[in-house]
């Protein structure tokens, strides 16, 4: 296989490079999200470029967007955003190959996170790392909870009752006295207005400021007019009370961002809203698969019924001081942490005779 690695400023992408991802199935593999983070999550003299694998034909083979310093790796494009990292690496063959011929442009240490866990060409992405000579470490990143959706109807006879009774009790409520409505801005025609609405709610909530204060209007920008980017809004007596943004590319989606005005909390806005805006995706938008993005929040398996993990992974160059400074202190300790961990898991399993 004759095949060569090409660096390159995701700002001087092809129109090629951006098919190439934008082919691929879910809403954070497209190439405007990736955008979304370059403009706006780039940290000191870090640059947003693409690694790609090419064959004899100039044409790419596989890609990996990544975050550089002085021209050497640092990190895999990602934020305090993403949920999922699923670069267009096409096949295990070519991910180890490009694995491997990036090895030696680890300048110390390249972090990656977000990783799907048991993603073959990612699996052979790190394989190919390790052959180059690097030294890395798997760990568990976080928790995403997620359930794939036939039909809404079904879904929902099957949540719990103290849910079903929270939304039917809220909602009967308000819309006896024709309170409350549910909207969804146009992200096509005016993304700023939606940008507006979400931050001002966002202000009033007990959330902290955001780490990238213009990444929420970067991505309505890049992703609502090509409809990956929704926005979902609760009105109670005509003032916005919950606001949403959701990431969807169907039959997947994604509630990315949640706002609500505590001046409504009363009332439950945010889950009324969760509960009109997936019925909606899933009744007439084709998403069948759902997912609630980062974390093990209490709220999120009351709505889901599955929990996967997400995975990170640390690699080092062990000819670097970094590189070698990283592997005694981060990578050994990680290693021996996850053979510890499934030791016991392995222990207790076969205790319970599931072994």
């Amino acid at each position: 296989m004759a095949v060569k690695l090409e660096m390159c400023d995701l700002s001087s992408r092809t129109s090629t490079v951006q098919r190439m991802f934008d082919a691929q199935g879910r809403q954070e593999t497209r190439w405007a999200w990736f955008e979304t983070l370059a403009q706006t999550t780039m940290r000191g003299t870090e640059r947003a470029s693409i690694a790609m694998l090419t064959d004899d034909d100039g044409l790419i083979v596989a890609a990996i967007p990544l975050a550089s310093v002085d021209h050497k790796l640092a990190r895999g494009l990602t934020a305090p955003y993403s949920t999922l990292f699923q670069p267009p690496l096409d096949n295990s063959e070519y991910a180890i190959v490009l694995g491997r011929l990036l090895a030696p442009h680890i300048a110390g240490v390249l972090r990656l996170d977000c990783i799907d866990v048991g993603d073959p060409a990612m699996d052979g992405f790190l394989r190919g790392l390790s052959e180059g000579g690097s030294v890395l470490a798997v760990y568990a990143h976080f928790a995403n909870w997620h359930e794939d959706i036939a039909a809404f109807p079904d879904y929902w006879t099957t949540r719990g009752s103290r849910l079903k009774s929270t939304i039917k009790r809220k909602s009967a409520a308000l819309t006896r006295d024709h309170r409350l409505r549910f909207e969804t801005v146009d992200l096509t025609k005016d993304w700023q207005s939606g940008a507006d609405i979400y931050n001002a709610i966002y202000a009033k909530s007990w959330k902290p400021p955001e780490p990238h204060e213009g990444f929420i209007g970067s991505l309505l920008r890049n992703l609502g007019p090509e409809g990956t980017a929704r926005l979902a809004l609760a009105v109670i007596d005509d003032v916005p009370a919950a606001a949403q943004i959701w990431l969807v590319r169907p039959p997947y989606a994604t509630i990315f961002k949640l706002a609500q005005d505590p001046k409504f909390d009363q009332h439950s806005p945010g889950s009324l809203l969760t509960h009109w805006f997936l019925k909606e995706l899933c009744e007439n938008g084709g998403v069948r698969s759902v997912d609630f993005g980062r974390g093990d929040d209490a709220y999120k398996k009351d709505w889901l019924k599955h929990r996967r993990l997400r995975q990170g992974a640390i690699v080092a160059n062990p000819r670097t001081l970094r590189g070698l400074v990283a592997t005694i202190l981060e990578i050994w300790p990680t290693k021996l942490s996850s053979y510890i961990h499934g030791w016991f898991a392995g222990s207790a399993a076969n205790e319970r005779g599931e072994a």
